[in-house]
């Protein structure tokens, strides 16, 4: 704890001083200065790579120069702090995995900031959990493995990595059948490599996890569900309420790690005009069939929600967050 205070108490420094040399922007000529996107992940990461890559467009679009800092530590509270004590005039950004680092800090860390500080421009790439079975058990439908668990509680085995979003699903989907989270045996992997390997291998029934992570197991696991409104192109596999339709219940699934875009709040509402301007010149990046490849050849992705989406999404997933976090 003495160390995450010491690196938030420096990133609040170096803040402050790049303030006191900030010139407010005008609307009509931004950006007229270097931009800086905050990665509040390490280097080498996916959320890393992917903002790296389009911090060079963004620096092609808006013709100035876009450079990347990472401020890791705290799951992601180090770099968010120090995001909020920079600059609002919007010669900053978050550009980082926005979801779920932002709620878990608020929730869990009792972070100064809250959801209604940031302006969230765009979540573009969104890992959605897949709910798969080890291939060789009977069971082909989700109601098929649920009425197992009813009919023989603690036998299940599942797969999760502790605080996870696959573990929050999970809960929901026992929750939808009226069952106990104590009627599967949960078995926690400190790494979704681990888990998947428990699941490839038979050690588990089930594993709920990201479903792009999980392509190459695929061989070894049947598909049950995707925690998506849609579904996803790699799985045969129906989207969650479809799966769960004979309960009558709906869920709103928590999705993954969402990598993206976020605005200081005051940046949106002091400079609406440069703020449009950044959300259109994200749009039109990520429109761009060559860069779309690039990104798809890298494994990451190129969605388009829009801050409405976007925002809609994160404070959605922050209900559920909040509701399970006696669970965590």
């Amino acid at each position: 704890m003495a160390s995450l205070k010491a690196m938030l108490v420096a990133g609040t420094m170096m803040a402050t001083a790049m303030m006191s040399g900030a010139q407010p922007v005008q609307a009509q000529d931004w950006p007229s200065q270097q931009i800086t996107f905050v990665v509040a992940l390490g280097p080498g990461g996916s959320a890393d790579r992917a903002m790296r890559l389009l911090a060079q467009r963004f620096q092609e679009e808006l013709g100035v120069p876009v450079r990347v800092v990472n401020q890791e530590g705290g799951g992601g509270h180090v770099g968010q702090t120090y995001f909020m004590n920079m600059p609002t005039d919007g010669t900053v950004f978050l550009a980082s995995s926005i979801h779920p680092y932002v709620s878990n800090a608020i929730l869990d860390l009792d972070a100064d900031y809250t959801l209604d500080d940031f302006a969230f421009i765009n979540g573009q790439w969104t890992d959605k959990d897949l709910f798969a079975v080890y291939h060789e058990l009977p069971y082909t439908t989700i109601d098929e493995l649920m009425e197992a668990v009813r009919s023989d509680p603690g036998k299940i085995r599942v797969s999760v990595v502790p605080g996870s979003t696959g573990f929050i699903n999970t809960l929901q989907l026992l929750e939808a059948y009226d069952l106990e989270a104590d009627d599967v045996n949960i078995v926690t992997y400190e790494s979704g490599g681990a888990a998947r390997t428990a699941a490839a291998g038979g050690q588990v029934d089930m594993t709920v996890l990201g479903a792009d992570g999980t392509l190459p197991i695929a061989e070894y696991v049947r598909p049950l569900a995707v925690a998506s409104d849609t579904p996803l192109p790699d799985w045969d596999a129906p989207v969650l309420n479809e799966a769960i339709a004979s309960t009558g219940k709906s869920i709103t699934p928590l999705v993954g790690s969402m990598r993206g875009i976020a605005a200081h709040a005051e940046f949106r509402d002091n400079h609406p005009e440069a703020f449009a301007k950044m959300v259109a010149t994200y749009e039109s990046i990520l429109a761009d069939p060559e860069f779309a490849q690039l990104l798809a050849d890298q494994q990451i992705g190129a969605e388009w929600l829009g801050p409405e989406r976007t925002t809609e999404i994160i404070k959605e997933n922050f209900k559920i967050l909040q509701q399970f976090q006696s669970h965590q």
